[in-house]
């Protein structure tokens, strides 16, 4: 089946792929500030559904999402630089996270959001640890400065929920959503 994609995001593309849908990439160009007093919830499902929108009216499903690491309710989006994710990185050594996604799914005059999250759990991180991962691996467009399949795969002690909603797209979700437009 094709399907519109409204991110650039190579790891919600390579999901979608995996799952047997012939991908059509377009970015959807909007503000992704967060209001004022915004909850990171309610943020990811807002931009999610801005996403899809401001695709508009196509032939093929349109799907959008974003992804937020919460911690303490506190939003954790991409570093501006490697001094910012390390300090993120700090931040959740030791500690358990939230990872958030809003996910929306247009088709055909019909539109459903859903959110998904994901509990994780990260060992104690040294600043040796910190330091090498961010030498290493690209951070700077990773929610949380982070990617769990990746490098940072061993700074995980436990993930409650969907993988692959830490990853960026929480794939079942999503065909359920795509079930509901098409029907």
């Amino acid at each position: 089946m094709q399907i519109i994609l409204a991110s650039k995001s190579p790891r919600r593309r390579m999901l979608l792929q995996a799952a047997g849908f012939a991908v059509e990439v377009r970015p959807a160009h909007i503000d992704e500030t967060l209001l004022a007093g915004e909850d990171v919830a309610s943020a990811v499902q807002r931009l999610a559904v801005s996403k899809a929108a401001a695709i508009g009216g196509c032939a093929y499903p349109v799907i959008a999402a974003d992804t937020l690491v919460a911690l303490d309710g506190k939003p954790l989006g991409q570093p501006a630089n490697l001094d910012e994710a390390r300090c993120m990185l700090k931040a959740l050594s030791g500690s358990t996270h939230q990872v958030l996604t809003g996910v929306c799914v247009s088709y055909a005059g019909r539109s459903v959001h859903r959110l998904m999250r994901s509990g994780v759990s990260f060992y104690e991180l040294t600043g040796e640890q910190i330091d090498t991962y961010l030498q290493h691996n690209e951070v700077l467009d990773k929610a949380g400065a982070y990617e769990i399949q990746g490098g940072a795969a061993s700074f995980v002690h436990a993930v409650n929920g969907p993988l692959d909603n830490v990853i960026g797209l929480p794939v079942r979700l999503t065909l359920n959503m795509l079930e509901e437009v098409r029907t």
